[in-house]
């Protein structure tokens, strides 16, 4: 039917075609009717020719068409792209150990420990090239490469970092992230390529595409890829390319070349986020046109903390069987023994800012054994990592082995100690590393060498044609090695005295027989030679036994008979050296040492000054002291400054600097602050804090004890003779009894007390309650029991005589009436045992009323300062008393109004209860001295 509709229409086309010519015939114009017959015979054919091209050119269409809707419909519908980032979550699943010379039975899984090292802006010249740049940044002005991605415009980003900065983790787990983020991400496919691995491909074909190169890393993998999947995925521009090292590739013209290839690849898929990673040597002098240069920031503190635990947490996860609660425990113990020993080893401390260093400590710690003991092994492993095993694993060309890298730089290192230096200027560097060059090597030469080391950020240029090593502390390490391979310890044995020399010689002992060393400090004799010694023998040196035993038996701080005190001064001043070098840096630049004062070190301090002992038991010489009061803290510190001539001048520590994080908790709960306050832990109890019910408990067993003794004058005031109660004092509870029976009193309930006096009685307590409770009992000649004891006594009194009750109810009430007093005495606020002796002074001249409160408050400062000033031993039978008698007089000047008078014995009662608690180890004081560098 269509075929006849076209025949029909070209039948009448070609009819319409020739009227006008038939027409022209007809009016006589042959001319214009032989035109208009050419143009008929032209559009005759150009009709049949179009025709012709419209029906291929269909067919061809129809077949594009269907090609494109089939090729769509197989992307769209391939289950290629889940294959594809299976592929990418499998193959960077765990963190890359790949180079390490210590790696563990297990490797953790990448999310398990990754944290955002996080990205600032920075101009790539202004980017160090050292191991350790910008150490301990602060978390502000930080920013995590998540927030550059996945924004409506593409970006091109330039992350340059030192060595292990951790560019390469930061790419992998961004990948991972890309693969497991929310469907309604634009950009959903990572390309990660690290750029060292298709140098040759780059080079040998500039032509070769993005797409081309992670076809080749997927491989068959992911199963047959749909074709022109990738190039489909970059036009789209839903790819974020991830390309890792432009540093790595070796030559400076190669890595030219690279560099145009990425541009290159930026230019033919501009709708694509780029992300390329380079050391800053390498983006100097090979950076991206338009890329926005981020520096890859180094670990603050508290990211240290989480990737330490987060490792933890990971390995014990693995060696448990994931039981979560042992998991924990487990993890946290070795965390909390990791950070504490970090925060103990300064030069360790500093190199955890790098996370690749942190991961080496990490592996050192949970495999080899505790640190810093090993130092010495985990620099040599720092060494080699960043001079050649890195590369081996990533297969870059190395033109000089590792070790003979190592030995020129050993060499350098040495020549810098021996002229106690740290930084050395560019012409000196090539000079001493020719000297080393030529008994390695005839090709490389010392400027090449140079390049080559100052790219692996042990050797760096700090400011223009200035260099020196990444730390000091491996210049020392390796002048150390240098020292024992060319067998020049005398250098060290000379020097034992010489601070400048300690850590080298300590990293030379470590790895060598420390006799020499320690038979030269011995000879020298000085506190830094003692040190040294004592510190050669603690991190187990190979160390004859006739030596340790010396120095065993210096560091004994036991007190001994005849000793010299300028001998005595001398074992302090090492034994502080010793202590106080473990120092922790706070916030503010501050330091504050990492351990507190220990036992032994308190006691030599009371030998040499006399100084009072601590409240409650001994501390053991190696634990720290506690129980010591502000006063004494202080006193200790000038004695530190006093000892130490000539060393830094220490102090206590600020609030601030304990409420620090950094301080980790290497520090007691509870220590004495420069103001001479407390300083207290979250969630730690105050020391000085007396609990309500234990005070009660404490004068209940009061009464109990000293009834018998409380009797007396109460039989006393019954017995109708002045001359008998004006001696009856000094009688034995029996001669009461008996005299009270000789003369004949009728009353029933004197007779009872006086056979109740037959109860046991503490002939000390007895003489200790009259002495502090009954003042000048021969010169008052009627005492009224309110005089004596407090008003309680007097209720006491009027209900014995009235109603007969036995003299065990009067205990009973008077315990009644004190226990309330105890009660009001436990509400008060904490008191420092110090502050005790000119409390109750300070009492004592405010007290007013009768005869009796006065002088019993002047008997209670008498007996109560000698004690509360550490002079007299507190006994239980002096706590009842003075604790009794602050009550007594409490309740009497609650009944005259006095209240703030009433409070202060209150808190004397207090405050006997608890130097009674600490002398009998019932409530153990958590007060300790922590020192801070002034």
């Amino acid at each position: 039917m269509g075929s006849r509709a076209g025949a029909v229409g070209k039948f009448a086309l070609v009819v319409a075609g020739a009227a006008p010519a038939v027409v022209a015939v007809w009016a006589g114009h042959p001319v214009l009717s032989g035109v208009l017959l050419a143009a008929y015979a032209l559009v005759v054919g150009l009709l049949t020719v179009t025709g012709e091209i419209a029906r291929e050119l269909r067919e061809r269409w129809r077949a594009r068409i269907v090609d494109r809707v089939d090729r769509w419909l197989v992307r769209r519908l391939s289950l290629f792209g889940r294959r594809y980032r299976e592929f990418v979550l499998g193959s960077l699943r765990f963190i890359d150990l790949k180079g390490l010379a210590t790696i563990g039975f297990h490797t953790p899984e990448l999310d398990e420990v990754f944290v955002d090292v996080s990205l600032t802006f920075r101009p790539p010249q202004d980017v160090a090239d050292s191991l350790l740049p910008d150490l301990r940044a602060s978390a502000t002005d930080r920013q995590s490469l998540q927030d550059f991605l996945d924004r409506p415009r593409p970006v091109v980003l330039a992350l340059v970092g030192a060595p292990g900065s951790g560019k390469t983790t930061l790419l992998r787990h961004t990948a991972r992230r890309i693969c497991l983020g929310r469907r309604g991400r634009h950009r959903r496919v990572p390309i990660l390529l690290h750029l060292r691995d298709h140098v040759d491909a780059v080079l040998s074909a500039p032509d070769t595409g993005l797409a081309d190169l992670v076809r080749g890393v997927a491989g068959r993998n992911c199963g047959e890829e749909p074709p022109g999947w990738f190039e489909q995925r970059l036009r789209d521009g839903h790819c974020v390319v991830l390309l890792d090292g432009l540093d790595e590739v070796a030559r400076q013209e190669d890595r030219r070349k690279v560099a145009d290839w990425v541009e290159r690849q930026i230019q033919h898929h501009p709708k694509n986020d780029f992300v390329i990673t380079s050391r800053p040597h390498g983006y100097r002098t090979t950076g991206i046109g338009g890329a926005t240069v981020l520096q890859v920031r180094s670990f603050t503190d508290d990211q240290v903390k989480r990737f330490v635990e987060g490792w933890y947490s990971a390995v014990e996860r693995y060696s448990t069987g994931d039981r979560a609660d042992e998991v924990r425990t487990r993890a946290a113990a070795a965390t909390e023994d990791l950070l504490e020993r970090l925060g103990e080893a300064a030069a360790l401390r500093d190199l955890t800012a790098n996370p690749l260093l942190l991961t080496m400590i990490a592996n050192v710690h949970r495999y080899r054994g505790a640190l810093p003991g090993s130092r010495a092994d985990l620099y040599c492993e720092i060494c080699q990592v960043m001079l050649w095993r890195r590369q081996e694993a990533k297969k870059l060309p190395i033109e000089l082995g590792g070790d003979k890298k190592e030995m020129v730089l050993r060499s350098l290192a040495y020549s810098m100690m021996r002229d106690r230096v740290r930084d050395l200027a560019r012409a000196d560097v090539l000079t001493e590393v020719g000297k080393a060059l030529r008994r390695v090597s005839r090709d490389l030469t010392a400027e090449a060498f140079l390049a080559d080391v100052g790219s692996n950020g042990l050797l760096v240029e700090r400011e223009s044609g200035l260099y020196s090593f990444a730390h000091h502390t491996f210049q020392e390490y390796l002048a150390a090695v240098h020292t024992r391979d060319k067998g020049l310890v005398d250098v060290l044995t000379g020097a034992v005295d010489d601070l400048w020399w300690r850590e080298s010689t300590l990293l030379y002992a470590a790895q060598s027989d420390a006799d020499p060393i320690v038979r030269a400090c011995l000879r020298v004799g000085g506190v830094t030679a003692l040190s040294l010694a004592v510190d050669c023998a603690e991190q187990n040196s190979e160390l004859a036994p006739e030596l340790r035993g010396r120095l065993d038996e210096f560091l004994e701080p036991a007190a001994r008979p005849g000793e010299d005190p300028g001998h005595r001064r001398l074992r302090a001043a090492v034994l502080l050296t010793r202590q106080l070098r473990p120092q922790v840096q706070v916030g503010d630049g501050a330091r504050v040492c990492a351990r507190p004062v220990t036992g032994g070190l308190y006691d030599l301090y009371r030998l040499d000054t006399g100084a009072p002992a601590p409240d409650g038991p001994p501390a053991p010489p190696d634990a720290a002291v506690t129980g010591v009061r502000g006063s004494d803290a202080a006193a200790f510190v000038r004695w530190v400054n006093h000892v130490l001539v000539g060393e830094a001048v220490y102090r206590l520590p600020r609030r601030a600097e304990l409420d620090d994080p950094a301080r980790g908790r290497s520090v007691a709960p509870c220590a004495w602050l420069a103001g001479l306050d407390l300083w207290l832990a979250p969630g730690t109890g105050h020391p000085h804090l007396v609990p309500a019910r234990t005070l009660v408990d404490y004068v209940r067993d009061d009464i109990t004890r000293s009834t018998p003794s409380l009797l007396r004058p109460l039989l006393l005031k019954l017995i109708p003779n002045d001359r008998v109660r004006s001696i009856g004092h000094t009688l034995p509870p029996a001669g009461l009894r008996k005299l009270a029976h000789d003369l004949a009193v009728e009353h029933d309930a004197v007779l009872d007390l006086a056979d109740e006096l037959d109860l046991t009685v503490d002939r000390d307590l007895d003489s200790t309650l009259i002495r502090v409770l009954t003042p000048e009992l021969a010169r008052i000649r009627m005492l009224s029991l309110d005089q004596v004891l407090g008003r309680a006594l007097a209720h006491a009194q009027a209900g014995l005589l009235r109603s007969a009750t036995p003299a065990t109810a009067w205990a009973k009430n008077l315990a009644a009436a004190l226990t309330e007093e105890a009660g009001a005495a436990a509400a008060t606020a904490p008191q420092s045992p110090e502050t005790l002796a000119g409390k109750v002074s300070r009492a004592r001249e405010h007290t007013t009323g009768s005869s009796w409160a006065r002088q019993v408050a002047a008997k209670l400062e008498l007996e109560a300062r000698p004690v509360f000033a550490r002079e007299r031993p507190l006994t239980s039978n002096s706590a009842t008393a003075l604790r009794l008698a602050a009550l007594c007089l409490a309740a009497e000047m609650r009944a005259h109004d006095q209240v703030e008078l009433g409070a202060a014995f209150h808190e004397i009662a207090a405050g006997v209860a608890l130097l009674q608690r600490r002398a009998a180890g019932q409530a153990p004081p958590t007060e300790r001295i922590v020192l801070a560098l002034a």
